[in-house]
């Protein structure tokens, strides 16, 4: 009994110390680019809407970052207030209207951990990824997407592609025989690729094009947005 014990508490920390080791590697991917201590996200997981056939997919600095609480949203890429004052990402605003609009559920996407503060050095650490073709681990997915239908996804471009987290998600979902729009935030660089890089993700999905939402000034996108979704729905 006592040797079984030893052993089963030797697999224990041998455990322990394997996912310790991963843990720091996986942080690693993001510090070897810039000088930061990145955090563990906690997943937001799915909000649920009133039409279970629709899914809004989106990926938002605002829930990949450890932005401090006195953050000058002003100053800062891709950024803005909502109407009660708390910090919302272009992306999430976008994703906001749409699922007010489809009544669709809402999923973010999430990193495992955080990036920097500041865009300029979350795009240093990007790219730095991009280079040496390290993935991003994801935070969650979504259980189950048999359901839907219909999937709108909402994805920044960051040098001058969608976003590399997006691209991670992509590519360990499966969006088969759903139609499915895609939309752009972007600093001025359009939709880019991203009609193409989401049909090479998803071969069997009705890939469409959406809308390219520019970050300076989002706001200004609404009515566009609202009068795409209506069309659609037509």
């Amino acid at each position: 009994m006592k040797r079984i014990i030893s052993m089963l508490l030797m697999l224990s920390l041998m455990t322990a110390s394997w996912a310790l080791a991963e843990k720091q590697q996986d942080m690693e991917n993001y510090t070897r680019y810039f000088d930061y201590q990145p955090i563990a996200n906690e997943p937001i997981g799915l909000v649920p809407g009133a039409d279970h056939s629709t899914l809004v997919l989106y990926f938002s600095r605002v829930g990949n970052t450890a932005f401090p609480e006195d953050v000058d949203a002003v100053s800062y890429a891709t950024l803005n207030l909502d109407s009660e004052g708390k910090l919302i990402g272009t992306a999430q605003m976008a994703a906001c209207w749409i699922a007010e609009a489809t009544g669709g559920d809402v999923f973010p996407i999430q990193t495992a951990y955080t990036y920097p503060e500041s865009f300029e050095d979350t795009i240093t650490v990007v790219v730095g990824q991009e280079e040496d073709n390290i993935q991003p681990q994801i935070a969650a997915y979504p259980e189950d997407l048999s359901g839907y239908d219909t999937v709108w996804l909402v994805l920044p471009v960051w040098a001058y592609t969608i976003c590399k987290p997006a691209r991670a998600f992509l590519e360990n979902i499966d969006l088969s025989g759903k139609t499915v729009y895609v939309f752009t935030t972007h600093c001025g660089s359009g939709m880019a690729d991203a009609v193409q890089r989401v049909q090479d993700f998803q071969p069997n999905a009705d890939v469409r094009r959406g809308l390219a939402i520019a970050s300076d000034n989002p706001q200004s996108s609404q009515d566009e947005v609202l009068q795409y979704i209506h069309s659609v729905q037509k």
